[in-house]
């Protein structure tokens, strides 16, 4: 595996080139057993897990200002029971994530808190998600949609309402590499709060249950991933 320059660091890109794998995971092979064992009892936990299709990077580098990378696709329980692993042993892959850095007229970024019953319950992000089957098409994965969906699903927000900065944020976290875009909004921070607090309040089973205005490294807290704070400290 390539690795990626600047693993720990936030670094800006002007495009992305990510393609389509037919790799065969000899993890998912191996281990069927225990990933089976291992999803029953994390469903349990949490029954709201839905086990669908995911890709993750096997080779991904930045060169001239560019990301690329292939992926291969696995199943949404395989990718669980890797997180569980100690990751020395996990080597030959890296999880994929888009995420929508949403940022006030007042230069602020609105993260997300998850909602309760859900895999990263209690945990401040931006609204983000894993790559999966609806980004994927005719060998290549469109990052863009991938990260306008969770912009909706979870803030209600549309690309219309707010101003896309050029490029992307990417940020290489030990085997978590996310994939960032910025938009900037008309509203400042408490207004765009409320607004996405509305549209939260009015969902039977919203994805989040608070918005959190991350002015400055005062605002991190222990519920925040290391990727979160990456992005905070490279955009604001």
């Amino acid at each position: 595996m390539r690795a990626m320059p600047g693993q720990g660091a936030v670094v800006r890109v002007r495009e992305c080139a990510l393609s389509i794998d037919e790799w065969r995971w000899p993890l998912a092979m191996r281990d069927e057993a225990m990933i089976v064992s291992h999803w029953e009892r994390r469903r349990a936990a949490c029954p709201s897990l839905f086990n669908g299709a995911v890709y993750l990077f096997r080779d991904h580098q930045i060169e001239a200002g560019r990301l690329s990378g292939t992926l291969f696709k696995t199943d949404f329980r395989t990718m669980l029971y890797w997180r569980s692993l100690p990751f020395a042993t996990s080597d030959v892959v890296r999880e994929a994530s888009g995420a929508a850095l949403i940022r006030s007229a007042d230069g602020y970024l609105l993260f997300g808190r998850q909602a309760p019953g859900q895999l990263n319950s209690g945990r401040t992000y931006p609204p983000s998600g894993v790559i999966d089957a609806d980004d994927a098409s005719a060998g290549r994965i469109d990052i863009d949609s991938c990260i306008v969906r969770e912009l909706g699903e979870e803030t209600g927000l549309s690309p219309d309402e707010l101003q896309r900065v050029p490029g992307y944020v990417v940020a290489a976290m030990g085997v978590h590499v996310a994939i960032g875009v910025e938009w900037r909004s008309a509203l400042t921070a408490e207004a765009l709060r409320a607004r996405i607090m509305s549209f939260i309040e009015g969902q039977e089973s919203p994805e989040l249950d608070d918005i959190v205005i991350v002015r400055g490294t005062d605002d991190w807290t222990d519920d925040m991933p290391v990727h979160a704070r990456a992005f905070a400290r490279g955009v604001i």
